[in-house]
């Protein structure tokens, strides 16, 4: 996450992946993608990749509206929680749940969500005749705030 965004007075989380800025709603429904301070894609209303709680067998719809430069095209995706999985990419194994998301244009989407990590871990994507993948590459959790409680020490065993 670059930053915590307030803009016309909503809250976004926004991740930067590559050149471009992705804003995020709190409850992870993507909402835009900027370069350089301009809006090249957006989505009314966000999209939700995740829906919580988050489980197996949970579906959820979204009917929105996607703008890019090309006009304005109403989407309406289909998500379900598929299965709770172990996913190993380069940055080491991952308890994960599988979520799915198809499209009524053909498109789809399979993502493992790490809880360890708050994000997904690995998305296999298909728009069109054309599908890419993305593996995540480095991992490296944030510094817990609150102790670790200590492990009781042995009390000795009266026989």
């Amino acid at each position: 996450m670059v930053e915590i965004k307030e803009v016309n007075k909503v809250r976004y989380y926004v991740v930067r992946i590559g050149d471009v800025d992705h804003y995020y709603t709190p409850d992870l429904g993507w909402a835009a993608g900027v370069r350089q301070s301009k809006v090249e894609a957006r989505m009314i209303p966000p999209q939700p990749w995740f829906a919580w709680p988050l489980e197996v067998g949970r579906q959820w719809v979204h009917r929105g509206t996607y703008e890019d430069p090309a006009g304005k095209r109403a989407h309406n995706d289909t998500f379900a929680g598929l299965a709770a999985e172990t996913v190993e990419v380069p940055a080491g194994k991952f308890h994960a749940l599988q979520v799915v998301r198809e499209s009524d244009r053909g498109d789809s989407d399979r993502y493992w969500y790490a809880p360890e990590v708050r994000w997904y871990v690995r998305w296999i994507g298909r728009r069109g005749d054309v599908q890419f993948e993305e593996r995540l590459r480095e991992y490296h959790g944030a510094a817990r705030l609150i102790p670790k409680p200590a492990s009781p020490t042995p009390q000795p065993r009266a026989e």
